[in-house]
């Protein structure tokens, strides 16, 4: 193993960053079977989020695609309209788009 394999995920530059969360939302995309509404809003957040160079809160949004729908609190219920119009192919889109966008160094808020 290299140094570089522990190293935490924010030591890493920006592009690697980026393209770590490019490959888990890739991931997700790939697997069989419809996406929940929840999936649907977290990975259309990560894009987001890496777009605009918030790669913490991307990770949050991967991270918390592990969580089962059971370990959700019914308050935290993800309203369909929330998703509405957010598909496979339009998350696959915004993922080729955010893939052609070069990493930011600094974080777009807002």
């Amino acid at each position: 193993m290299t140094t570089d394999e522990y190293r935490p995920w924010w030591a890493h530059t920006k592009a690697k960053q980026k393209r770590e969360i490019e490959d888990a939302v890739e991931w997700y995309l790939s697997r069989d079977g419809e996406l929940t509404d929840r999936q649907k809003l977290l990975l259309r957040d990560a894009i987001g989020h890496a777009y605009r160079g918030l790669f913490g809160l991307a990770a949050e949004d991967i991270y918390e695609l592990g969580f089962p729908e059971s370990a959700w609190s019914p308050s935290a219920r993800v309203d369909p309209v929330m998703v509405e119009g957010v598909s496979r192919e339009t998350l696959q889109r915004a993922l080729n788009a955010l893939k052609a966008s070069t990493a930011q160094s600094r974080p777009i808020f807002g």
